[in-house]
């Protein structure tokens, strides 16, 4: 994936807490976006970039919370963390989205059974077969057919998203509008 251009955000380094470590989140901002974004955590996986949460910035407009970790612990504390302090940094703390892959589906998993925070809906990127189902939050589920399709014989509402490299999430912009349908979102991002 390109670099994103660096004066489409602004980024703050933060240090966050959790019971067994400090993680170093990256806090992004898209340029002039109004306030109150939707806050979009990314939770990648230790060798995961931040090109995708850089883009989900930039091409959607969230504002993101994007961190590595492979601890579900440290996952759900930065889930929790956002929507407590989602408000104070220029987002809508009712509108929170989980993107990601496989700690994604953990941290929303956890989300759905603690009933906190409540997640909008999930951006499951490619997370495979064995990862367990997620929680039952709306789901955009990207290059992952056969996982889409569990979480539908779950019962959960998926839009499914065949992206090639590099990922773009032009589509995701309309999540910032409550009131554009997904469907709408899927014709526009198959336009492309």
């Amino acid at each position: 994936m390109p670099a994103m251009p660096t004066d489409t955000q602004r980024d703050a380094r933060l240090w966050l807490r959790s019971p067994r470590e400090f993680v170093r989140p990256r806090l992004s901002w898209p340029l002039d976006a109004p306030y109150g974004r939707p806050m979009a955590v990314f939770l990648g996986d230790l060798e995961t970039s931040f090109a995708a949460a850089d883009a989900l910035c930039h091409d959607a407009g969230f504002v993101v919370l994007a961190l590595r970790t492979a601890d579900v612990e440290v996952a759900t504390v930065a889930v929790e963390w956002a929507a407590d302090h989602a408000r104070q940094l220029g987002a809508d703390g009712e509108r929170l989205l989980i993107a990601g892959g496989r700690m994604a589906v953990a941290a929303g998993r956890h989300a759905r059974a603690e009933d906190w925070p409540p997640i909008d809906r999930q951006i499951l990127i490619g997370p495979g077969l064995g990862t367990a189902l997620g929680a039952l939050a709306p789901a955009t589920v990207v290059n992952a057919p056969d996982y889409a399709a569990l979480l539908r014989e779950a019962g959960v509402e998926v839009h499914e998203l065949l992206d090639d490299p590099p990922m773009s999430f032009r589509w995701a912009a309309g999540l910032n509008d409550q009131d554009v349908e997904h469907e709408e979102l899927e014709d526009d991002h198959h336009a492309d």
